[in-house]
């Protein structure tokens, strides 16, 4: 297959009648076979034309159910419609920012339409957008129309990314890009769609779950089973038991998700559990953990799992995902560098190169992103005579990329480099931390010399002695002076979609006084 086809080909050529996406919404599945997602993304391709969207047009796609979300975005693809993939506001979303959010990305790319559910798009409604309105019922049911067949330099769609620092930025990937990825993971993890089975509980407005389980997928016509992200965070192990039930071989998680299954791990959860066909066990998106990953094998290591399953990655969306990844079987690969273990993520993808520049990662592939939408200067700074410069630090050993830490996130006391995620590592084994859930952030800039911890408790009340411990694992572990430590609120550590720690946004909301330490009595959840 050649790389200088669209996307739009690769949905054509869909013919599997036994295999397909499976979706588990609440006690219902709905199934759709390769054969069926031809069908249905040829019949709405043409029914954009009658919500007044041409080829070239952009729409926000803000859809929280999988079912809908999926043959949206494929249909997009296949009209040439440049989709861009926005998270639906949760339980918890405060109104305000996420309009006001919405808005600035719908403007920055140009969006002329939101495709939203219809509790989702009442509440946009109210909210008086500046933007047209639509569910996915409105595009079923639009009057059919002609459509252009994208090129393969087209953008495919817009994945706007926060980062771990900075402004969000629309990362624009042409059908190029994608196609070209979408095969060189087949190729990296030997991907068979008549032998694999994934299963994924990733949002599909970020390029992990959206490109790794659905684009991935539809290339290689693997079958699929969904389980929504709310599903996952009420019932954690329901995700496990999935795998187990449909023998699925390949599903990758956030560093995160392995942690809080670890700690979940008990009789009645290893009960029946059968893990030994998972092949894949991928771990990316946030920093890979060597201990939490070896914690997760040895907890479920009585359900079959096997540490040689463990598959550590890194990517970001301007390489369209993955750049580098651990190859199936080989299991994790550490090394100690200043008494500090840090996990292997891999060799490049097939057709990428890795290369150091004054400890930054660079990259150069046939899948980078075409650019940051609108933003001719950020992009100019990022892509640079071809190669990307990622903003993350890191070194080479033996072919592998170990990843430490992001450029602009450094701590500099003393004249010595520490990288925040070390401390956060060190911070989250203390009993009372929240897992997942610290922020660790120089106290005056880049050559503050101390450090300042947020930290989200396990349990609120938290325990009195929270901060003193917290600060004294810090002293002791890097004789690091620490300036604070303060205890917020539940979820009030600012992450990427991804789930990556926000620490430049940490830092200015902790001293603009928007994070103000958590009382002590009250239980936030």
């Amino acid at each position: 297959m050649s790389h200088g086809r669209s996307f739009a080909h690769l949905l054509r050529d869909l013919s599997v009648p036994d295999r397909g996406f499976t979706f588990l919404g609440g006690n219902d599945r709905t199934s759709y076979s390769y054969a069926d997602v031809n069908r249905i993304t040829a019949d709405l391709a043409t029914r954009w034309a009658g919500l007044g969207i041409r080829s070239g047009d952009r729409v926000a796609l803000l859809l929280n159910d999988e079912s809908e979300f999926v043959p949206a975005i494929l249909a997009a693809l296949r009209a040439g419609v440049v989709a861009v993939p926005y998270p639906a506001p949760g339980p918890g979303s405060r109104r305000g920012p996420y309009v006001d959010g919405l808005r600035r990305v719908c403007a920055t790319a140009g969006a002329g339409l939101c495709l939203a559910g219809p509790a989702v798009a009442k509440i946009l409604a109210e909210a008086d957008l500046p933007i047209r309105l639509a569910t996915f019922a409105d595009l079923t049911t639009a009057e059919p129309g002609p459509h252009a067949e994208p090129d393969p330099d087209d953008p495919a769609f817009i994945q706007f990314t926060s980062g771990s620092t900075g402004h969000p930025k629309g990362v624009v990937v042409s059908h190029r890009a994608l196609v070209a990825h979408s095969l060189a993971m087949i190729e990296a993890i030997d991907l068979h769609g008549d032998r694999d089975r994934g299963v994924s509980w990733l949002p599909l407005y970020h390029d992990m779950g959206l490109i790794g389980k659905v684009f991935v997928a539809v290339a290689s016509q693997t079958p699929v089973w969904f389980l929504s992200p709310q599903r996952f965070v009420r019932d954690p192990t329901g995700f496990l038991r999935l795998l187990s039930e449909v023998r699925g071989t390949i599903a990758y998680a956030p560093n995160f998700a392995y942690a809080m299954l670890a700690q979940r791990a008990s009789p009645e959860v290893l009960d029946g559990l059968d893990l030994s066909a998972w092949r894949v066990a991928g771990c990316g998106a946030e920093p890979v953990r060597a201990g939490t990953l070896r914690a997760f094998a040895r907890a479920y290591a009585p359900a079959g799992f096997r540490a040689s399953q463990l598959t550590p990655c890194y990517g970001l969306a301007e390489a369209t995902l993955a750049v580098t990844t651990r190859r199936p079987g080989e299991g994790l690969r550490t090394v100690r560098v200043d008494d500090l273990e840090l996990a292997s993520t891999g060799r490049p993808m097939p057709g990428t190169e890795v290369r150091i520049v004054d400890d930054e990662i660079v990259v150069r592939c046939g899948h980078l992103a075409s650019g940051y939408h609108g933003d001719p200067e950020a992009t100019a700074a990022t892509w640079r005579d071809g190669w990307l410069h990622t903003g993350d630090t890191g070194f080479l050993d033996d072919g592998e990329l170990f990843v430490t830490g992001r450029v602009k996130d450094l701590i500099i006391v003393n004249g010595r480099n520490y990288h925040p995620h070390d401390i956060e590592d060190a911070v989250e084994r203390v009993d009372g931390v929240r897992p997942g859930g610290v922020a660790a952030f120089a106290t005056d800039g880049e050559h503050s010399e101390a450090v300042h911890v947020l930290v989200e408790a396990v349990r609120y009340p938290a325990m009195t002695d929270l901060p003193d411990r917290v600060a004294e694992a810090v002293r002791s572990r890097f004789s690091l002076p620490v300036h604070g430590v303060t205890v917020v609120r539940r979820g009030a550590v600012p992450k990427t979609s991804s789930g990556k720690v926000r620490r430049r946004l940490a830092a200015h909301l902790y001293r603009s006084g928007a994070l103000a330490a958590h009382p002590s009595g009250e239980d936030p959840s």
